[in-house]
């Protein structure tokens, strides 16, 4: 995962056919978990694909380049050619990164097609898939309400599930917790908006505790909500953040 903290806490860490899902209030940094997944991966040489279903192309875009280049955001446009140079330079036996945005709504076969349109332009295969986030898809069955959290998202993970099997994918994905975990130091099952339909789907589902007082000492922790093939269900890892370049390790 680019991560030892993660793999130590997950037999064999993230593994294909799997579907991971990163939980966190709102701004608690899902998709800059998402994202530094998306650089290592790439940088491990995988092929990565990141959908995004909130957030733009160019502030994703602006942030990658703010993790490659060592730059801060808003020092990036003003370096704009070093930063070039240096993203180029880390490219070199590098896997392909595609950043795509999609409407909120789109389904599991929106994602399929492109995925099949993609590997068709590049010749290759697709590694990675990271979707950004869960909880603004839609089912493939238009019958589902999407009023229905919990029947709609228990669909959207089954699909989603069965597409990273499909396609041998190392997948992972983000999802909101409701407002009742915002102060929480403990999460449970009951803290995922809409339920527990998508955490009986998961593979490993794994919480995020931050703060604005944390992020500043440039620090993270995460909590293993649910793991199907490892014991770590309940325990932290501490994770180290730059909030000038946005890179999380361990």
């Amino acid at each position: 995962t680019g991560w030892k903290a993660i793999d130590h806490k997950l037999y064999g860490g993230l593994n294909r056919g799997e579907l991971t899902i990163f939980a966190g209030g709102s701004g608690a940094g899902k998709s800059l978990f998402l994202q530094n997944f998306a650089v290592n991966w790439a940088l491990a040489g995988l092929n990565v694909v990141y959908i995004s279903l909130e957030l733009s192309e160019q502030l994703i875009s602006l942030r990658l380049d703010s993790m490659l280049s060592e730059y801060s955001t808003k020092e990036v446009m003003r370096n704009i050619d070093d930063v070039d140079l240096k993203v180029r330079m880390k490219a070199k036996g590098s896997g392909k990164l595609r950043i795509k945005q999609m409407p909120n709504g789109v389904t599991c076969n929106d994602i399929r097609v492109f995925l099949r349109e993609y590997e068709i332009q590049i010749s290759e295969k697709v590694d990675c898939l990271l979707v950004d986030y869960l909880d603004l898809m839609s089912p493939i069955n238009n019958k589902v309400s999407p009023s229905d959290m919990y029947i709609k998202d228990k669909y959207v993970s089954e699909e989603l599930r069965n597409l990273s099997i499909e396609r041998n994918l190392l997948h992972v994905t983000a999802s909101q917790l409701n407002r009742g975990a915002v102060e929480e130091i403990e999460f449970d099952h009951s803290h995922i908006a809409g339920g527990l339909s998508k955490i009986q789907t998961a593979d490993n589902v794994i919480g995020i505790f931050t703060s604005n007082a944390m992020r500043e000492r440039g620090r993270y922790q995460i909590q293993f909500m649910k793991t199907r093939s490892s014991a770590g269900v309940g325990s932290k890892v501490d994770l180290k953040f730059n909030p000038d370049t946005l890179r999380i390790m361990d």
